[in-house]
């Protein structure tokens, strides 16, 4: 079996990277890169393929936190390459067998650094999770899965709350503010506009 292998910069590369083609059979991570701990939890919480964490000097307090935070296995960085290269074929294996019937690409929306994973129903950027309740993250995917097209507030009552209540308009609005606080409370702009008399949309980028 051939496999083939894709190098990212930064964690953040690699969240992206994930983000637009999730077919990887395995991630593997070195513990020196920064904020390592933080980007785990969110690689895991993007992919159920094998993490493999590596490092120069074992560390058996760290291999703890990395297994905790999500790795499948942390390991010294091997003598040699055929050693390396088992470790990766056995956490290969033992994912392709047990995920068989199950693996499959997940659903990722990426939109001007802010991804959105719908399996898990979770909103990251880099390295930061930004948790929204049902309401909030159906309002925000609805809004970035159609880019420049605006909703009508009638609109966005029928298909985010379904007829299971008759909102109010500030119901509404208060839901978009909260969106839009959490956004900037960790310094991610948010590209939600409203059109005035009209609705709101998500500004169209270039990702």
């Amino acid at each position: 079996m051939v496999f083939f292998i894709r190098m990212a910069a930064s964690p953040s590369e690699a969240i992206g990277e994930l983000a637009k083609w999730n077919e990887y059979l395995l991630v593997a991570l070195f513990s020196d890169t920064p904020d390592f701990l933080a980007s785990l939890k969110i690689l895991r919480s993007l992919t159920k393929a094998p993490i493999l964490v590596m490092r120069h000097q074992y560390d058996g307090v760290e291999k703890i936190a990395a297994i905790e935070a999500g790795a499948d296995e942390y390991i010294q960085w091997p003598d040699t390459v055929p050693e390396g290269v088992a470790s990766c074929r056995a956490l290969i294996r033992r994912y392709t067998e047990l995920n068989q019937l199950e693996n499959r690409p997940l659903n990722f929306l990426s939109r001007g650094g802010i991804f959105i994973s719908v399996d898990y129903h979770k909103v990251f950027t880099n390295t930061q999770k930004v948790a929204f309740p049902r309401r909030e993250f159906d309002l925000f995917y609805l809004l970035a899965s159609n880019p420049g097209r605006v909703y009508t507030l009638e609109q966005l009552y029928e298909l985010i709350w379904n007829g299971d209540y008759v909102p109010t308009e500030n119901s509404l609005h208060s839901c978009l503010r909260r969106i839009r606080r959490k956004l900037e409370a960790i310094h991610t702009p948010c590209t939600m506009q409203n059109v005035r008399g009209v609705g709101y949309c998500f500004l169209q980028d270039d990702t």
